[in-house]
């Protein structure tokens, strides 16, 4: 392997690390982790019909049961609620409370501020090529995963 392909592997997966770290640190001065936040947005973008566990678990990617775990968590801290669906009453849709909102609301904002703080070191045009690059890294990502 050339010097070059190391170096250039090694810093993607340390500003990676770098990344997440921070921003897991910014989620968790709002209570929030990863799965919470997109749990809560996507009930937000949902407004105003709820969403159901499966819905949930497929827009997520996650199972079912991750998607209870969640709901339960975020139920208990009042940010979702669940209610009956009008043509089921066994069945239980997801919905964001006001509380869960205003969260949401207040994080959102300074989530973005944080990106384009971050991004704004790259001029437009090295923004787009370096969405390029990741999109052709990622491209390649099904043959490391065969290693």
């Amino acid at each position: 392997m050339d010097r070059g392909t190391l170096e250039a592997y090694l810093l993607l997966m340390s500003v990676s690390d770098e990344i997440r770290e921070i921003a897991n640190s910014k989620l968790s001065c709002h209570g929030l982790g990863e799965g919470r936040i997109m749990t809560l947005v996507l009930l937000l973008e949902n407004q105003p019909e709820p969403l159901s566990h499966s819905r949930l678990a497929e827009l997520m990617t996650v199972t079912k049961g991750s998607i209870t775990g969640l709901v339960d968590s975020l139920e208990q801290d009042g940010l979702v609620k669940r209610v009956e669906a009008p043509e089921d009453r066994r069945t239980r849709l997801i919905t964001i409370t006001p509380a869960g909102l205003e969260l949401v609301n207040t994080y959102l904002p300074q989530k973005f501020q944080g990106i384009e703080r971050l991004m704004s070191v790259l001029s437009p045009e090295e923004r787009e090529t370096l969405a390029i690059l990741l999109q052709r890294i990622q491209e390649g990502l099904p043959s490391y995963r065969s290693e």
